[in-house]
């Protein structure tokens, strides 16, 4: 028999902890979207929450790297859009160059590509990088650090600079 590259199987008590957290971070997100009006519950933000959810030791699931990718993502496809117009290219683009300021800021996000992605595609105004890109940055963290708080096995942050 092969042996396999992948990891071990999770126990039953590890998958509900982790499928927990990541209803309860999904489901802030929805509240808070719900409550105030503000468009938080975008795909890019859903996705970040998972990812604090189930690695949340991971580089990539740190405050840091959740704040300064999605801004700095964000803050690159404003002006690409604004030079280029909103198209699946410039989504693609936007996209791509997000990369750079990631790595160079040490805050790799993947999700914000796609944060870089959908303003490429939709050309929203500047203020979309305070709401929904910050604001459901600093949810998605909150609902973070209160599960680390809450669950003993659920450890978040790792750190935050």
């Amino acid at each position: 028999m092969a042996v396999s590259g992948a990891p071990a199987r999770p126990s039953a008590r590890v998958v509900l902890v982790t499928t927990g957290a990541a209803l309860a971070g999904l489901l802030l997100l929805a509240v808070v979207t719900s409550v105030s009006g503000l468009a938080l519950f975008a795909l890019p933000f859903a996705a970040t929450a998972g990812i604090v959810a189930i690695a949340p030791a991971a580089p990539f699931a740190q405050p840091r790297s959740i704040l300064l990718g999605h801004l700095s993502a964000a803050a690159l496809a404003l002006v690409v859009t604004l030079l280029l117009g909103p198209s699946l290219w410039t989504a693609a683009i936007a996209a791509a160059l997000s990369t750079a300021p990631m790595l160079l800021l040490r805050a790799p996000h993947p999700p914000a590509g796609a944060t870089a992605a959908l303003i490429g595609l939709t050309a929203p105004d500047p203020t979309y990088l305070l709401s929904p890109v910050l604001v459901a940055s600093v949810v998605v963290i909150a609902g973070g650090v209160l599960l680390g708080r809450l669950l003993p096995a659920h450890h978040y942050p790792a750190y935050w600079r």
